[in-house]
């Protein structure tokens, strides 16, 4: 009888629901197709260590994209391979996203999500609170919450 396990996190993690109920799930002569190696894990130890301890089980894989079945030797052997392909394509996504961060960072476009109170309205609130107005007064008036005007101050005096 066929069982479909999946998750919707990153194949990097080994914290994954799905893929721990699989583990929990499969018994000796059972054998998991995977689409492909790299949905064991994405590092060589991780997916190397998780094929080897489902053979000692008596667990094979087998992957459709790349034909391996670990029931051979052949196929544990170019399981390794591949799992070592895995985690030097995750290496190289790793670094292009670590280049293109710092790319970014050089033209002046900061990561992530835009700040709601840009530089010029949080000096407006260092000099409205210097002259005593009080967070919530400033907050409401430059139409933020609280804790963003204390986050921005907090920055700024940093």
């Amino acid at each position: 009888m066929a069982r479909i396990f999946a998750d919707k996190m990153s194949g990097a993690r080994d914290d994954r629901t799905g893929y721990r109920a699989l583990l929990d799930y499969v018994r000796p002569g059972d054998t998991i197709v995977v689409t492909a190696m790299d949905r064991l894990g994405r590092n060589l130890t991780s997916i190397v260590n998780t094929v080897s301890d489902l053979g000692k089980r008596g667990i094979y894989v087998r992957t459709l994209r790349e034909s391996i079945d670990t029931s051979t030797c052949v196929g544990r052997m170019l399981a390794g391979l591949f799992a070592s392909l895995a985690e030097y394509e995750r290496e190289l996504i790793v670094e292009r996203a670590r280049v293109a961060r710092q790319a970014a960072a050089a033209h002046g476009k900061l990561p992530g999500r835009p700040r709601k109170l840009p530089a010029d309205n949080v000096a407006l609130a260092l000099r409205m609170r210097a002259a005593g107005e009080s967070a919530p007064t400033i907050a409401q008036a430059l139409g933020v919450s609280r804790a963003t005007l204390y986050r921005a101050m907090e920055r700024a005096s940093a």
